[in-house]
């Protein structure tokens, strides 16, 4: 008689084995990505340099977290999670979870930072001199960003239940619930009785909600005031379509953040919410959560372009010696 109650195929061999083929084939990037914000960012970057290595830095290490060393298996919609990294087996699961939690509220916040400088840069485009006021307002919506950003990471420290008592109640719920329960790589993120579940849930999307109205209305309002000064400046139309194109690589990276943290956690959350399970579902979001850093990455050689007119020069540099290389094989073979 088969008692099982779980809904999920919890040893995906082929999706496992073609993510981490994947991780290793990409892994060259992130080194690549720090030796061209650390060697090609231009004098006139300032402190932004610093602050896009810094996102740099928190993505690489997401990455290295998502990829191999804890590895966060979600088995939507429960509030149960499986740790499946190198770590597993030498540190408490439990503390690995919020291990890995608090380094991807950190990327997200170090991405919400960099977001937050590249509108300042914007507002102060055409302005001289900035005042102690202006940096002072300034620092306050850092402040601000990173309290978004960072204040989920002592909720979960608080949610975290006792893991026996909690499973135990799962079990004795009648709910599904998946066959490795009692692994002790499985954790219990928050209390599985409903008005825990509803309540840590909508408490999630509105946050999510809220960050993704803020990113989008601050980016349109930047260009707005901008749009004012250069019709003030009487800008030339060269200078408007630089800036319009400034503009659409913005809004592209709110929409890349938007893509990869935002919409996965909403529909995380709202399954739990809802106790709705959509067939597929978990390795959409497990791949857009695991490949959020990769994203990023991407986004500074298309948004920068001292960094991307670096990768092209590479690209065709190869390029160019994959040509000399095959004539020079030919004319030997023709001689």
């Amino acid at each position: 008689m088969n008692n099982s109650r779980s809904i999920w195929n919890e040893n995906p061999i082929i999706y496992n084995t073609i993510k981490r083929v994947f991780a290793f084939s990409i892994a060259i990037i992130f080194p690549f990505t720090h030796y061209c914000v650390l060697t090609k960012s231009p004098k006139s970057f300032g402190i932004l340099k610093w602050i896009i290595y810094f996102h740099c830095c928190c993505v690489t290490f997401e990455w290295l977290n998502n990829a191999f060393l804890i590895d966060i298996m979600n088995f939507q919609p429960t509030v149960l999670i499986r740790v499946d990294g190198f770590l597993n087996s030498l540190v408490d699961p439990a503390t690995l979870y919020f291990m890995n939690f608090s380094v991807e509220n950190v990327a997200c916040t170090s991405a919400l930072i960099l977001f937050t400088s590249r509108l300042f840069k914007i507002f102060n485009m055409y302005r001289s001199h900035c005042s102690w006021q202006r940096y002072f307002s300034e620092g306050l919506v850092y402040s601000a960003v990173a309290g978004i950003g960072l204040w989920t990471i002592p909720t979960t420290v608080w949610g975290l239940p006792n893991q026996y008592t909690e499973k135990l109640s799962i079990v004795s719920s009648g709910k599904f619930y998946p066959d490795c329960l009692w692994d002790s790589t499985v954790v219990v993120t928050s209390g599985s009785d409903s008005e825990s579940e509803n309540f840590v849930s909508i408490l999630i999307i509105l946050n999510s909600i809220s960050i993704g109205i803020v990113i989008f209305a601050s980016a349109k309002a930047a260009f707005h005031f901008l749009a004012k000064r250069m019709e003030a400046q009487n800008a030339s139309v060269t200078t408007r379509r630089m800036h319009q194109k400034f503009n659409e690589r913005t809004i592209f990276q709110a929409t890349l953040y938007l893509s990869f943290m935002c919409i996965p956690f909403i529909m995380i959350y709202i399954t739990l919410l809802l106790n709705v399970r959509i067939q597929g579902l978990a390795y959409f979001i497990d791949f857009a959560f695991e490949n959020r850093p990769v994203a990023c990455i991407i986004s500074f050689f298309l948004y920068y372009d001292p960094y991307r007119n670096y990768l092209l020069e590479v690209v065709r540099y190869k390029s160019r010696r994959r040509v000399i290389n095959s004539s020079t094989a030919v004319a030997i073979t023709s001689s």
